[in-house]
């Protein structure tokens, strides 16, 4: 049985990304990806319990807090503002502990910003060199 060329491409494809998925999953930290108007593009594991059903292609403000805009010091907003990484902090809604956030800027390779990666970290797991 012959498989096209086409075909090929996409199940390499296909494995590779099952393999990225599989990586970012194992990874405890809460990590989202979002486009450029505040959609949840991507989630790990992790994250998932931050962001209740399905939120795929939602929303973040909509999805996580029923807002109909965007949060009040957003630093998803932030960055897609500025194009720059931002910290911030929240509490972590069922321990109560503190996890850091930082966001980081996507950039298409006409280096045009299309979205933004936010990664969480339980604060009392980063050293204190790092929180300065």
């Amino acid at each position: 049985m012959k498989i096209s060329k086409n075909r090929r491409i996409s199940l390499i494809f296909s494995e590779k990304q099952g393999e990225i998925d599989f990586l970012i999953d194992s990874i405890t930290d809460p990590i989202v990806i979002f486009d450029a108007e505040f959609n949840i593009k991507k989630l790990n594991k992790a994250a998932k319990q931050f962001f209740p059903g399905k939120p795929v292609d939602k929303k973040c403000f909509a999805t996580k807090h029923k807002f109909a805009s965007v949060c009040k010091d957003c630093l998803i907003w932030q960055t897609l503002k500025t194009g720059h990484s931002v910290s911030g902090e929240i509490l972590n809604f069922k321990t109560g502990d503190p996890i850091l956030l930082k966001t980081y800027p996507i950039y298409n390779s006409q280096k045009k910003l299309i979205g933004v990666v936010l990664i969480g970290r339980n604060s009392s797991d980063v050293p204190i060199k790092w929180m300065r």
